[in-house]
């Protein structure tokens, strides 16, 4: 290692591997009755003793051990071939950290990632600089300009910069939300700011409060809408807003999972209350959204229908499934932009609403929930969600359900159209791809809740 510079980085990574190895060692649990041990990654241990063994025999001895000397003399003397075990090299390192760990924001890196890219990087500077002299790098800089595979070794290692420059970028800035819930990096939103924010009983929200005297307990129920589906902090979401601008006195209680049918609701939150003993609540919410008729379509008027899906055991599923370069590429502009996705699903779901024979069906589960707040003495607030991207075309699909409740004793329509519409679309939606509402359209919920709760009152 005759380069000063090079040689205070391969040190320092070699103290990143053991430092972070150590960290990686097994940690046991003993409880009263068993005994867990956690065992560390198999590979760590020689990974540390070869780090450990070859840079001290390069800063503290002058052996220069043929086994380490010999191959890289031999590639230099082809330094096309060792451009390209180079790349190969990066690619095969990067790549499976990436595949094992799929890194991501929201997501800190373990003591094993870091040990591990120690490795790689500690690895890497030796192949560049181990026993390398100026005169070396000129002879084969000599030959590379010689070389008619030189541009295209550019041309390929430009190519591999971008597709990881675009795999980073993707990764830290871009985990969020689709519509369907169908790429990759709307997976990892879900593992990295969903499932955290989960209370005992499964839902994105906070503990109930306990019972006092005066406290006014509000349900909102619904689907992603209402769990926040896209919405990265819990407290941008309109439950969280609407707790805080009630204030003291209130406990607003999430019961809404992405997914959910309307049909399922009125259990839900029987379940809920019965968790956190007799509770049930002053004011139920029902958040509704056009969508909420779809469990009675058919398969054709499915929007999963309208994307064609790789096969995952295939190799290209298999890539597309893992790296968000390639995923983002099929999803979100092959499948968004293709004409098949260009389908009007809003059309299919306002056309359900007005077809007498399928709300003949859909009626009977909306009877059943307003039954529900009524015998357990609650006041129902109906909040009504257009389609952010169509309101005026929504409304007779919120029409019917507006006419179905407003003669309803103790109901009141929340009819989140008139707060909506005027304002940009994109303003509106989580992101470009995500018809849900953006934390600016959950604020306004929470506002249009906020007044009518306290007129309730």
């Amino acid at each position: 290692m005759n380069s000063r510079f090079l040689k205070v980085i391969w040190v320092l990574l070699a103290v990143g591997v053991v430092v972070f190895g150590v960290l990686s060692t097994p940690t046991i649990t003993v409880s009263e009755n068993e005994q867990t041990v956690i065992a560390p990654t198999l590979w760590i241990i020689p990974a540390v003793v070869i780090v450990v063994g070859v840079t001290a025999l390069t800063l503290f001895t002058t052996i220069r051990p043929a086994l380490l000397r010999l191959p890289l003399e031999r590639l230099r003397e082809h330094p096309n071939l060792y451009w390209f075990m180079l790349l190969v090299y990066l690619c095969l390192a990067v790549g499976w950290w990436v595949y094992k760990a799929q890194p991501t924001n929201g997501r800190g890196l373990t003591a094993v990632e870091f040990c591990y890219l120690c490795c790689c990087g500690w690895l890497l500077v030796w192949l560049l600089g181990y026993d390398m002299t100026t005169a070396k790098a000129r002879a084969m800089g000599s030959k590379l300009g010689q070389s008619k595979l030189t541009g295209v070794l550019v041309t390929l290692t430009t190519i591999l910069l971008l597709f990881w420059g675009a795999e980073a970028y993707l990764r830290v800035f871009y985990i969020t939300t689709d519509g369907y819930g169908f790429t990759a990096m709307n997976y990892w939103w879900y593992e990295n700011f969903y499932k955290k924010n989960l209370n005992s009983l499964g839902y994105r929200d906070y503990e109930p409060m306990p019972d006092e005297a005066g406290l006014t307990r509000v349900a909102v129920v619904g689907d992603s809408f209402t769990a926040g589906h896209g919405i990265s902090n819990i407290d941008d979401t309109y439950p969280q807003v609407l707790e805080r601008e009630l204030g003291a006195g209130y406990d607003v209680n999430l019961i809404a999972q992405s997914g959910w049918d309307s049909i399922d609701f009125p259990a839900w939150i029987d379940a809920y209350y019965q968790n956190i003993a007799p509770r049930s609540p002053q004011i139920v919410v029902l958040s509704y959204y056009i969508n909420d008729i779809d469990y009675l379509l058919t398969n054709e008027q499915d929007p999963n229908t309208a994307f064609d899906f790789l096969d995952l055991n295939s190799p290209a599923g298999w890539f597309v499934l893992n790296f968000f370069v390639p995923n983002y590429v099929y999803y979100n502009i092959a499948q968004f932009t293709s004409p098949v996705r260009n389908t009007n699903f809003t059309d299919r779901l306002i056309r359900a609403h007005q077809d007498d024979a399928i709300w003949a069906q859909h009626e009977p589960n909306l009877e059943a929930f307003y039954a529900w707040t009524e015998a357990h003495d609650a006041k129902l607030v109906v909040l009504l969600w257009p389609q952010l991207a169509a309101i005026r075309e929504s409304q007779p699909a919120l029409e019917r359900v507006r006419t179905f409740f407003e003669n309803k004793p103790d109901v009141v329509i929340a009819d989140l159209s008139p707060a909506l519409e005027g304002k940009p679309t994109l303003e509106l939606l989580v992101n470009r791809f995500d018809s849900h509402p953006s934390v600016e359209a959950n604020r306004l919920a929470a506002d249009l809740l906020a007044g009518v709760i306290r007129e309730m009152q």
